[in-house]
């Protein structure tokens, strides 16, 4: 995951979401910024958005956010659309964000739509090579084919001869069923 700001500062700055804690009972007074990260592998299609909600005044990350733009399908149907990143930092005021983030998504399409938007842009300059700014995401060790994928296409597995069942004749000649002979 890189920052949406890495390629795009200034639509980043200009489009910022940021809430504002002037007199909230649960959250220290100030600016909480929620910096965009998006995934840098090419032919990725994780549909998702990694936020850090950064206290200003604090100077630190106050909350991690994993956002899919789309209820999960199966197999991963049991994992939430949203919800606190465990392995990214959190406060004691994480889930008070958490929810604010929660009803600000139920309540504003036009910043979910925001958001998609912004991992559209990404993704094109992430899975195009001749983009000007894919070497800021990418660099020559990633765009390297020799290099094993990220999502690597497995072929199928296929026998070189046909599968000798328990009930069939050992192929080893004896007569005997194959599982009372050399089946291991």
């Amino acid at each position: 995951m890189m920052p949406f700001d890495t390629v795009f500062p200034d639509l980043a700055k200009n489009e910022v979401r940021v809430i504002h804690a002037l007199d909230h009972h649960q959250l220290p007074k100030g600016a909480y910024l929620f910096r965009e990260f998006y995934c840098h592998e090419p032919r990725c299609d994780c549909r998702r958005v990694l936020l850090q909600v950064y206290w200003a005044e604090g100077r630190r990350v106050a909350a991690t956010i994993n956002y899919a733009f789309e209820p999960p399908r199966a197999p991963f149907d049991d994992e939430p659309q949203m919800f606190l990143d465990p392995i990214n930092p959190q406060s004691d005021v994480s889930d008070v964000l958490f929810d604010m983030f929660e009803k600000m998504i139920a309540t504003d399409r036009a910043y979910h739509d925001r958001l998609v938007r912004h991992y559209e842009m990404w993704k094109r300059v992430v899975d195009d090579p001749a983009h000007p700014d894919h070497a800021k995401v990418r660099s020559e060790e990633h765009d390297d084919p020799s290099l094993r994928p990220a999502f690597p296409k497995e072929e199928p597995f296929r026998r070189a001869q046909p599968k000798v069942g328990p009930n069939e004749p050992c192929p080893c000649g004896s007569g005997k069923k194959h599982k009372r002979c050399c089946r291991p």
